[in-house]
């Protein structure tokens, strides 16, 4: 038998119902869009209506662009899963230098997950790859993680992540290959479904590099098995259209193209690839910036050195 308290309350809540308004979509919008990032994975749990507005691309966009000027850093660590920290923005020191400035961390959300081989960033999306094929995707903003569906693994697989600024979507694709015949798959990562979809190609390949994402599209370095020797050439992905194209380098600038030693960045937005050279010792003296010209035909070098010897040198490649 209900109490007298909980008729009472039940008679409240049905009056407010009665005569209160429903509140506007875009007042709602712009409420979520005002709470912190921690505050939004919450949020979530409130009712359906807040959860698909919160997971909506366009709702991401404004968020992103209104958290941006409150700097923040993700950090991760964890034996057997992955933490996820968001930074509140740089305060002053109290009687210190006025030039130093300190960062409050505060913990966001734990990814579960085993010993992780990747650990990577697209737009604002954190992944992570555990063993051969299975990548989990977390956005630190919404507290939402999912995993990518399996793909049938062959003699070898390369997964990449790509981004399409015009239409706000992120890929993901993958080529497996077996004696020769590769299979090449694109999976658009979306709320409902997500399922991978076979894309044609002409020039088969084998990649051997990690990618990088620059305007839409995604490089990275394979080999070309069309030709009686295996040439090593830089692979264009559109992620828009998912068409290749592709960029052979001259001889005289295959030092770009060195897989032990070069690594693909994004170069004031454009392709670059960067070469770390070592003495004897093996301690890093100098790097080369290789920028291409010609459309990628011919690449110029240009030589920094370090003040000092490093035998360990963290290269950090922001885009």
């Amino acid at each position: 038998m209900e109490s007298l308290h909980q008729k009472d309350h039940q008679t409240i809540l049905t009056r407010f119902s009665k005569y209160s308004e429903q509140i506007p979509d875009d007042l709602i919008t712009e409420i979520l869009l005002r709470l912190p990032s921690r505050s939004i994975a919450r949020f979530r749990c409130v009712c359906k209506l807040w959860a698909s507005t919160i997971s909506r691309q366009d709702f991401t966009k404004s968020f992103r662009a209104r958290s941006s000027s409150r700097p923040q850093i993700l950090f991760a660590c964890g034996k057997n899963n992955l933490k996820l920290f968001l930074s509140s923005s740089p305060q002053p020191h109290q009687n210190t230098d006025e030039n130093s400035s300190s960062i409050a961390a505060s913990y966001h959300m734990s990814l579960p997950c085993g010993r992780f081989y990747t650990l990577g960033h697209i737009g604002s999306l954190v992944y992570v790859r555990e063993g051969m094929s299975l990548w989990k995707i977390c956005n630190p903003s919404t507290g939402q993680c999912f995993t990518l569906p399996e793909v049938k693994i062959h003699s070898w697989i390369r997964t990449f992540f790509g981004y399409d600024p015009i239409e706000k979507q992120v890929k993901v694709l993958t080529i497996t290959g077996e004696h020769g015949e590769d299979n090449h798959q694109v999976l658009t990562l979306e709320t409902d479904k997500m399922s991978w979809r076979t894309i044609e190609y002409d020039t088969p390949h084998s990649p051997i590099s990690a990618g990088v994402c620059i305007n839409g599209v995604l490089y990275y370095r394979a080999y070309e098995h069309s030709l009686p020797d295996p040439c090593m050439m830089i692979v264009c992905f559109d992620v828009r259209s998912e068409k290749y194209s592709f960029i052979r380098v001259r001889e005289s600038s295959l030092g770009a193209m060195e897989p032990e030693t070069t690594t693909l960045i994004n170069y004031n937005g454009h392709l670059a690839s960067l070469e770390m050279q070592r003495s004897f010792s093996e301690a890093s003296t100098s790097f080369d910036l290789w920028v291409p010209q010609d459309s990628g035909k011919e690449w110029s070098k240009h030589t920094y050195k370090f003040s000092i010897y490093t035998r360990r040198v963290i290269l950090y490649c922001s885009d």
